[in-house]
């Protein structure tokens, strides 16, 4: 019985330890991601500059996680990686400076529309928030903006392709 109970917590350890060292691969993925996409910042650029060095981030430097950058008041960029499905900010975006100019969120998986979290994410922001994108490849990607608080104008190939519509409780119409 002994030998058995030592193989399963053998088994365990090398589970845990395989564990941590995804976990510290994946904090270095994360990091490099950020440096790649704040190297490719330049303030005096326009936003869709920005779609091509957020993409790769998301989809070849991370294992196709949702990626978010915030570009403040200021012009200053703060950016932060999530899970393939969701994204925060780990820790709060010190010396972030309101409004927000633009907020630009990554679906790693290609589809570019407002899940409900966004929908949530935009209505909160709704006040300070000048115009938000979601992307869902480099030219295929949704453009929201204050004064269509609403409605996500969805774009491929850089053409207009059709707009995603929710009511104000979040549901889509």
């Amino acid at each position: 019985m002994s030998r058995i109970k030592d193989k399963f917590f053998d088994e365990i350890n090398n589970e845990d330890s395989s564990y941590e060292k995804y976990m510290e691969e994946l904090k270095e993925q994360r990091f490099l991601a950020e440096r790649h996409i704040i190297d490719n910042y330049d303030k005096t650029k326009g936003i869709k500059e920005m779609f091509e060095p957020i993409w790769h981030a998301s989809t070849k430097i991370l294992p196709h996680l949702e990626v978010q950058v915030v570009i403040d008041g200021n012009r200053d960029i703060h950016v932060s990686t999530g899970t393939a499905g969701y994204v925060d900010f780990q820790i709060n975006p010190v010396g972030m400076k309101l409004p927000v100019e633009c907020w630009i969120h990554t679906h790693p998986f290609g589809a570019a529309y407002f899940s409900g979290t966004d929908i949530g994410t935009v209505r909160v922001w709704q006040p300070i928030m000048k115009e938000a994108y979601v992307l869902g490849g480099v030219e295929h990607y949704g453009h929201w903006t204050q004064n269509k608080p609403n409605e996500l104008d969805i774009f491929h190939n850089n053409e207009y392709e059709e707009t995603q519509v929710w009511n104000r409780r979040g549901e889509e119409e």
